[in-house]
């Protein structure tokens, strides 16, 4: 297939699809390629946090200063993908309040709220809380689902003309006497070939840019930091749990949806190909994370998973927690001669609209196009629908069956009908497409006792590629490599009893 646009977008994560929606609404055709499907890098493995930008506070203020200000502005133009929880740092009794002190100090400076609390007053807001806790500030942390914030981008963009390709590869960089004239491709599921011809490429792959740097001879050097998290079968607090110190490995606690996510390592790796939780980092983790809230010690794990950042060294630094989490922008035709390439990584989930504000102006600047950036004040699709999770669960349990069909799901009371709505908006390549979009398969039992019934839908509606006993036993495959760091007690048991059906029953 041969295309052709004005921009080239490689990266379907929040930063990829923010540049597509950002260029769409400017009136810019672009064209995004993802090799997955979208949230399948670092946008899809993370907090779900967030951030006010306060965790950085002492140690990276224009990185804080960044987090705060995209905060109020997701609030405004994604609030169904947002639950404003609110948060707490925590002082415990080893703890120095002279740093707590310092970082509330920060905070005023960089226009955080901060407001410092006793200890009664903070723990009849969230019983959970250490009681050994002797004081605590509360900043306007939150949660956010990564999974609807990129798809809402990469429809909105889709909506203003931009055409996003899932499931397609960049196998070649196109250049000519050192400028930029398109890419080569190829769709990972047909094996279809693409030429895409455009004056401008954008790299927004987040770990992997120098993966497509590579192609043109060029390199960054970025720091790789792998992060581990924990996901609990329930919510363990009511707000967001900082250690009040500086940041370290499970010092944080993010209730999302029906479950919380303890978080998170900070290890350097250089195969990201090849990126697992260890059972050192669990037991880490949960002893980390109960010094906050004890229940911890005593909470059932439904799985472990692992995201990588990517860290551009500014200066030199003695680890991945040292450097700098504010973003680069890279103009390869200023840097290295290529003009026409660009390069955009580090930063954060949350100052993705901010990185695609940067990369737009940019691309204008060149193209000599006067168009100012929109996403700051523009609704993303859905934002009529305020997030409201008690509201949700109560919908359900009202609304009659038959209006919603079978329930697919009964751990995140996901119905048929949901699932059918999705399938009719198209654009799904296959079963981890879906469950990139809904609830499915991200409760208590990860897929285990609704997977197939999913594949059951899809087969009635013809839209199982290939033989769906193999589609499934690769689902349960993936499923494992995050079950199996958290085994222990009644997760083992289950595990048994899960394995013992899809012996007998499904003969896998």
């Amino acid at each position: 297939m041969h295309l052709k646009t004005e921009v080239v977008i490689i990266g379907g994560g929040s930063t990829g699809t923010g540049i597509a929606r950002d260029l769409a609404l400017r009136g810019i055709p672009s064209v995004l390629l993802e090799k997955g499907d979208f949230t399948s890098g670092a946008s899809g493995r993370n907090h779900g946090l967030l951030h006010s930008g306060a965790r950085y506070v002492v140690s990276d203020r224009e990185a804080a200063r960044e987090c705060i200000t995209e905060n109020r502005i997701l609030k405004t133009i994604a609030p169904h993908c947002i639950e404003a929880t609110g948060g707490f740092f925590v002082s415990l009794p080893e703890d120095s309040l002279y740093w707590r002190d310092s970082f509330i100090r920060a905070c005023m400076d960089v226009g955080i709220e901060a407001e410092p609390l006793q200890r009664d007053d903070v723990l009849q807001m969230d019983p959970a809380i250490n009681p050994a806790l002797v004081a605590a500030v509360r900043v306007p942390d939150g949660a956010v689902d990564p999974f609807l914030l990129v798809i809402e981008n990469a429809r909105d963009a889709e909506k203003n003309g931009a055409k996003c390709l899932t499931h397609v590869e960049v196998t070649e960089l196109l250049a000519t006497a050192g400028r930029i004239r398109g890419v080569m491709a190829r769709d990972t599921i047909t094996g279809e070939p693409y030429e895409i011809e455009a004056p401008f490429v954008v790299n927004a792959t987040g770990a992997w840019a120098d993966h497509i740097l590579k192609l043109a001879r060029l390199h960054l050097g970025l720091i790789l930091s792998k992060g581990s998290m924990l996901i609990t079968n329930r919510r363990l607090c009511r707000h967001v749990i900082n250690r009040c110190r500086p940041p370290g490995d499970g010092d944080i606690i993010v209730p999302n949806e029906t479950v919380s996510i303890l978080g998170t390592t900070s290890v350097t790796v250089d195969d990201i190909s090849r990126i697992e939780v260890t059972l050192p980092e669990v037991s880490q983790l949960i002893e980390a994370a109960s010094d906050l809230i004890p229940a911890v010690r005593t909470t059932r794990f439904i799985r472990a998973y692992a995201g990588v950042r990517p860290l551009f060294q500014f200066e030199d630094a003695a680890d991945g927690r040292a450097v700098s989490r504010e973003f680069v922008l890279v103009d390869h035709g200023a840097r290295e001669g290529l003009s026409g390439l660009i390069t955009i990584t580090g930063g954060k989930l949350i100052t993705y609209r901010l990185m695609a504000e940067k990369v737009c102006d940019l691309l204008c600047e060149k193209m000599g196009i006067h168009a100012d950036c929109r996403t700051s004040v523009t609704l993303l699709p859905g934002a009529e629908r305020p997030f409201d999770l008690s509201g949700r669960l109560k919908e359900f349990g009202d609304v009659p069956l038959q209006g919603r069909g079978e329930t697919l799901c009964d751990c995140e009371l996901i119905g048929r009908g949901e699932i059918e709505a999705i399938l009719r908006q198209g654009h799904l390549r296959n079963l981890q497409d879906i469950l990139h979009r809904t609830r499915l398969a991200k409760g208590t039992c990860q897929g285990a006792f609704c997977v197939y019934r999913l594949l059951g839908v899809l087969q009635e509606h013809g839209l199982t590629q290939g033989e769906p006993h193999k589609i499934l036993k690769g689902f349960l495959e993936e499923r494992w490599k995050g079950v199996r760091p958290i085994l222990g007690g009644l997760s083992l048991r289950e595990e048994e009893l899960i394995e013992s059906i899809y012996r007998g029953l499904f003969n896998l």
